[in-house]
């Protein structure tokens, strides 16, 4: 599936770059997290990998990174949000957009596969912790034997949260970002969509030390827990799938 907008390539560019920006404000260290992951996947299929499904996607920077590195993989973008899709398919049109919602296990259905690889950084905060146990089983599925889940997230004890007040005191990142979108007549019709796609969802915020992470993996079938990058609070956790890499 493929979305296109109509405003300028430049306008798009710009919107997705300040997306990076704001991604950067809430998950500190983002491009070294990456890179780790990236790094993990070759060492553990000895190739760059064939096919790769980036879960809560967006507007499909992190695939656009991925892309740089693995220029003839197959990325797919999966993402709820119809109007962050769409930047994917207008900057993107050679990658697959995929609009689900990992909330329910219909995501299933939809995601396609299998895939040597399936990276999931700042999304599974979104789930309740019943959910996040089914959905590292519903992953699994997805996977060719051998091949990598990947989860960056926030994961302490959550009885230790304390939300973190915007930089110098501000306005959010992430509304002033969905603010500025909101400003463009040609978002409109989309993000009279995403509204609507939108009602009732709500993040549930989440939070659980790796240890937990890593037991859930584990009773869904996973194997090899792996601890590639900490920042802060930051955490972004390998899990292979047991069999032979194909």
């Amino acid at each position: 599936m493929s979305m296109m907008l109509a405003p300028a390539p430049a306008a798009v560019a710009r919107w997705r770059r300040d997306w990076e920006t704001v991604m950067r404000f809430y998950q500190p260290g983002r491009d070294e997290f990456l890179s780790a992951g990236l790094a993990a996947v070759e060492q553990t299929l000895g190739r760059s990998p064939e096919r790769v499904l980036d879960v809560g996607g967006g507007p499909g920077t992190t695939a656009e990174a991925m892309l740089r590195r693995w220029p003839g993989a197959h990325v797919t973008v999966l993402d709820v949000d119809p109007a962050l899709l769409a930047l994917t398919g207008t900057a993107m049109p050679h990658v697959s957009t995929v609009r689900a919602d990992i909330a329910t296990e219909q995501w299933l259905a939809s995601a396609g596969g299998p895939y040597d690889v399936v990276l999931a950084l700042m999304t599974v905060h979104y789930l309740t912790a019943d959910r996040v146990r089914d959905w590292y089983a519903e992953a699994r599925q997805l996977l060719r034997p051998g091949g990598l889940l990947l989860v960056g997230d926030a994961m302490r004890d959550a009885a230790s949260v304390v939300p973190a007040p915007p930089a110098g005191g501000g306005a959010d990142p992430w509304a002033a970002w969905w603010s500025m979108l909101g400003g463009e007549p040609a978002m409109a019709p989309l993000l009279r969509q995403r509204a609507a796609v939108l009602t009732g969802l709500a993040c549930a915020e989440f939070i659980a030390p790796v240890h937990w992470h890593r037991d859930a993996a584990r009773r869904a079938g996973f194997a090899d827990a792996t601890v590639l990058h900490q920042r802060a609070d930051h955490v972004l956790v390998s899990f292979r799938r047991p069999g032979d890499i194909r």
